[in-house]
């Protein structure tokens, strides 16, 4: 069985347990951010890119 403990304590476990949770955020959201940004702002020209030369070059079949 769980140990009961006073309110107090409880309060302060859930305030110190929310900090923490903040100083993980606020250290890993700019990193993840960053890679988002990094992934938009070299994959989708690449995929553009791709996609264009692709349909520049599309071999059409003449039958003579």
């Amino acid at each position: 069985m769980m140990k009961e403990y006073p309110m107090v304590v409880r309060i302060l476990a859930v305030v110190g347990f929310f900090l923490v949770a903040s100083l993980i955020l606020s250290i890993v959201g700019p990193i993840l951010s960053g890679l988002i940004g990094l992934f938009f702002r070299i994959a989708i020209p690449l995929a553009i890119a791709y996609f264009l030369v692709n349909w520049l070059t599309k071999r059409r079949r003449r039958t003579y």
